[in-house]
């Protein structure tokens, strides 16, 4: 939100004076544009909601791609930065971690490194003779 010329002058006599709050009153303008950001952030709620489910059921996969996809949860990494280190599109790295893409061997090298990981699998002891 722009703050106005007056509203900054408050903010910084109370800065100023030391003081640690302070409340401002919002223009008729500053109040519209934030019911619009509230009205079009309510409006998209359900689809947040079920991305959200979406990443959830797919951290909870077995594998690598599951542990993959709990590593980058972890990391707490913007995935608009993330997407930017793996030098792939956002719109995949979204996709992967909602389960509906895979990435490509050299992005998943990339994601090892970029979060230390040592990825590793167990390959079972034959019984044979």
């Amino acid at each position: 939100m722009q703050l106005t010329a007056d509203q900054v002058d408050q903010i910084r006599s109370a800065l100023a004076a030391g003081r640690r709050r302070i409340s401002l009153m919002p223009t008729d303008v500053q109040r519209q544009l934030w019911r619009q950001e509230a009205a079009a952030e309510d409006a998209c709620r359900e689809d947040t909601v079920a991305r959200v489910g979406r990443i959830r059921a797919a951290v909870t996969r077995t594998g690598v791609f599951g542990d993959l996809r709990r590593a980058i949860a972890m990391a707490r990494i913007p995935d608009a930065h993330l997407a930017g280190l793996l030098d792939i599109e956002l719109e995949l790295l979204e996709r992967f971690r909602e389960g509906e893409a895979d990435l490509p061997a050299a992005a998943i090298e990339r994601l090892a490194a970029t979060l230390n990981l040592r990825l590793m699998h167990e390959i079972p002891r034959s019984t044979g003779a």
